[in-house]
């Protein structure tokens, strides 16, 4: 449920949102309904980088760590989708295409990030309008040839001023 640019994957919600986007075609979308904790990829790699540097100072704090978004930004996929679609403009729409012949898929998932925020004082940076708006200026950029590079480092950079670093 990390998103960001650069992801490819297939039957992946955000990939699935570039392509679409990029084909101008509607998206298809799955499971609007289901509930995840979508959180921007930069979230967890700093997270872990605070993690690492905190335990080496500190070797009581090693344990694992769960690395999720606010509570109010574990949304549905449809709403995910919603924010995509006003991310992207250009007239981009989705369909419901459930597939009751699909595997299972819980309908429901959050992360417990109580240990991370109370032993370390993490909190997320970008909440979840942001990190679609992150991915969607990533995908377009790519879409319109820039360095990709220049754009990558002007992304993390807004994230470590942004987090305060």
């Amino acid at each position: 449920n990390v998103i960001g640019g650069g992801d490819y994957a297939a039957d992946r919600i955000i990939p699935d949102c570039v392509r679409a986007a990029c084909a101008g075609t509607p998206i298809a979308v799955r499971n609007p309904f289901s509930v995840r904790p979508y959180q921007h990829v930069l979230e967890p790699l700093a997270a872990y980088l605070a993690i690492a540097r905190a335990q080496t100072e500190d070797i009581s704090l090693a344990a694992s760590y769960n690395v999720g978004p606010d509570d109010s930004d574990c949304v549905t996929t449809g709403t995910l989708v919603n924010l995509f679609t006003d991310a992207w403009g250009e007239g981009l729409t989705w369909e419901n295409r459930a597939d009751p012949g699909a595997p299972h898929e819980a309908g429901y998932l959050k992360l417990d990030t109580s240990r991370i925020r109370s032993r370390l004082s993490w909190s997320p940076t970008w909440g979840i309008a942001e990190a679609v708006q992150k991915t969607v200026e990533w995908a377009k950029a790519c879409r319109d040839g820039q360095n990709m590079l220049d754009v990558s480092r002007r992304q993390i950079a807004e994230f470590m001023k942004n987090k305060g670093e």
